[in-house]
Formats: C-alpha cells, structure tokens, sequence
C-alpha cells in the first residue's frame, strides 16, 4: 500500500514567500549552502501537521502551507489555506485561527490535519531532529502503549517540538516493552519485526563494527555487544546513540501508527522526516547509513536534510534535492545527478557552496617554497618543504615537485 508525500508548498511562511518542492517516493535528501533554508522546509513539513505550535514560525498576509500525498490509492491534500493564523505579524505571537482547508485540486481529497484525525486515515509521517543522544532513563518494567489513533495524532502534534529538538522518542522503553511481549501469543507481528532487526542491526554501524543485542537485564538495563565488548545502551558511542534512537523510533513508529495488516516493517510504507541524518556520525558510517536505512526500512520514504559530501556522494539518481542559495521564491525538484564519482572538495565548493576551502597555512608556505625556487635558494626551500611536510600529505604532489627541484637545485650547486 503506497503511503508517501509528492509535493510540498508553503506561501508566506518564514523564509519563503513561496516554495514548490517535489518528493521522490524513496530517498529525497534536501542538500544546499549553509543557511538557504533546509531545515525550513522541515518546519512547513511539521506545520501542516501542527498548526497548534504556530508560534515557532512567522507569517506573512495571507499564508497558507499543505502537502500533497499518495495513499490507498487515493490522493491527498493535507494542510492550511489561507486565514488560518492570527496575528500573523507579529514574532512568536501566531497562533492557529482556524483548520482553513488548503485548495481543491480535482482528484485530490483536500483536509486540514484536524479532519485527518477524524477519519483515522494513516497519514502520519515520523518526525526526528538533529539531537538524538539517548539520555539514561531508569525503565521501572513494560508501559501501557496507545492505540494507533492516539499514536497518529501524537506524531502530528510533536512533528514541530521533535524539529525543535523538544521531544524525543523514548526508544529505551519501547525496547523494554518488545523484550517482553515478543513471546506474547497476540504478538505475532510484533515477534517477526523484533526477529528483523536483530537479524539486521549488524547493518546499522560502519564496516566491522560487530554491533548485536544481547540481553537485558533484571534490571530493566538493554546490553548489546560492541566489537566482542558487552555495553549498556547508554555507554554506547555518539554515533551508536544516534542510529540506534533513529532505527528503534522508526520501528516504533512502524507499529504505533499501522494496524497489524500492515506492521510488517519490510511491508511498511509511510515517510521518515529527518534533520541532519550526518549527526555524530563518523565519516565512513556516513558512507554507509543510507544503504543501512534501505536494508531495513525497504518501503519507506525519507525526507532528509545534510551537510554531509560523504552522504551525499552515496546518494543514487532522483534521490537530490539541490537547493541554491537563499532564495524567497523557490521551486526545486530532485535532479537525476550523482556525485558518487566527486571528491569532498567538489561536493562542498558545488553542492554546498563553500566559497573557500584552502588552507591558508598550506598556500603561504607553498608562496615562501616558489620564492625561494625562482631565487635558486637551496636552503631556504629546505627548510620551509620541511615545513610543508608537517601540514601536506605526504602523497601531495605539489610537495613532491618541490623536493625534486631542491635536488636539482642542491645537484647544480647554484645557491644564493
């Protein structure tokens, strides 16, 4: 069952006097210059879903934000049209007027996100900002959990505090909970999903990392293995955290939001909203958490945002969304273009327009070592390809040409 986001439009609305942003039904990663509105796309994403926190965001005349989206077949316009806020104009003081149903379009299905909820229709996508550290929590046994009605409308009321970073899935609980009610008869489903993860948590880390569930304890304390070394959740490093709270919400989520019928998580469809996927994330686990999320989560959408020119670079066509740099009027579509065969440099200085990258200590050694070869001075260019050799590479090829002119220049015997 198909269960994604095709469109996204805002009008009026923090940065934006108009955005118009399309969404592939797979891997979409919003990536562009520091500052051209990537987390804000986000937020007109999470607004849809809670006008109720209106204030975290200004206004102009007019406003009106909605997203269009494909489910059961149907197709879906959820949102805000005009006249829905008060006192659009005035910093942090908005606040929702009314559930104004966004424009009727024929053949698309038009609501506001409290309609959404009156009809149970499972468009309820995960929101999940940048921090994702798991605070210790001492867990005193199972929690009671809410039926996926309230579960739908937790997701829409949280999605701007979650960008926010002012909640946080506690995933240390649900852990707790799936430990002991995956041998539960009425638990089948619940059993196959906790069997599929740990059949692939081995995935989630870098390469060899040798990550795995153990046990846990009487204490209520989950311990996994970590390079042959027994840990606690917690002791875990950043980037484990991370992962771990990003992967254990997702399957959270997965069961919260859908009836059995459809819980299954290789089956499970819907959309993934995640702020800077790169967070505490190690170079090469960047290499590799997108395949990762593919692996586990087949049939989901993920709208990501990233500065990372390593995740970028695994990105596959129609997966990038490349915006330019700060503009009030924007209209993007993902590009079929890949940068899996560019260097970090050329991710950076092209995709996300960093205006300089050379090293300035680098350069005024590299002007002292010219000078001193057009001068024909041996031992000054000695001593500062020394210097170099403390800062370069040692493959450097421009390091490399100077030692071979300094033994020219020391063979010739020509010194000044």
């Amino acid at each position: 069952m198909d269960n994604y986001i095709t469109h996204l439009h805002a009008k009026n609305i923090g940065v934006f006097e108009q955005l118009d942003i399309s969404f592939n039904k797979g891997f979409n990663f919003i990536v562009g210059p520091n500052g051209s509105g990537k987390t804000s796309i986000l937020k007109c994403l999470a607004l849809t879903l809670a006008p109720s926190n209106s204030n975290s965001l200004r206004y102009g005349d007019n406003s009106s934000v909605w997203f269009d989206a494909i489910y059961n077949n149907k197709k879906y316009r959820i949102g805000l049209g005009e006249g829905w806020v008060k006192n659009y104009d005035e910093y942090r003081h908005a606040r929702l007027s009314l559930y104004q149903t966004p424009p009727q379009t024929e053949g698309v299905i038009s609501m506001s996100v409290h309609t959404l909820e009156s009809e149970n229709i499972n468009i309820a996508p995960l929101t999940l900002g940048a921090y994702r550290r798991i605070e210790y929590k001492k867990i005193e046994g199972t929690h009671s959990e809410p039926n996926v009605a309230e579960y739908r409308k937790q997701c829409h009321s949280s999605a701007l505090k979650c960008i926010e970073g002012g909640s946080l899935p506690d995933v240390k609980q649900w852990l707790i909970n799936r430990y002991y009610q995956t041998d539960k008869d009425w638990a089948i489903i619940l059993k196959r999903n906790w069997d599929w993860i740990l059949q692939n948590l081995n995935v989630v880390g870098p390469t060899n990392c040798s990550l795995s569930f153990k046990h846990i304890k009487r204490d209520h304390e989950p311990m996994f293995t970590l390079h042959g070394i027994d840990c606690y959740l917690e002791e875990t490093s950043a980037g484990f955290q991370a992962v771990l709270s990003l992967v254990f919400a997702i399957v959270e989520w997965i069961e919260g939001t859908n009836d059995e019928e459809h819980a299954y998580i290789p089956d499970a469809t819907g959309t993934v909203i995640i702020d800077e996927l790169d967070v505490h994330l190690h170079p090469e686990w960047q290499l590799t958490i997108r395949n990762a999320l593919a692996t586990l989560f087949p049939n989901l959408q993920f709208i990501i945002t990233t500065h990372s020119p390593h995740l970028i670079a695994t990105a596959e066509p129609g997966e990038l969304i490349v915006l330019p740099e700060l503009s009030r009027t924007l209209s993007v579509v993902p590009t079929d273009k890949i940068y899996s065969g560019w260097n970090t440099d050329q991710i950076l200085e092209e995709v996300m327009g960093v205006k300089n990258l050379e090293n300035k200590m680098y350069n005024a050694l590299i002007s002292q070592a010219l000078q001193y070869v057009s001068e024909n001075n041996a031992p000054k260019l000695g001593s500062v390809i020394e210097d170099i050799k403390k800062v370069a590479h040692p493959s450097d090829t421009i390091l490399q040409v100077l030692q071979i002119k300094l033994a020219a220049l020391e063979l010739e015997g020509t010194y000044d």
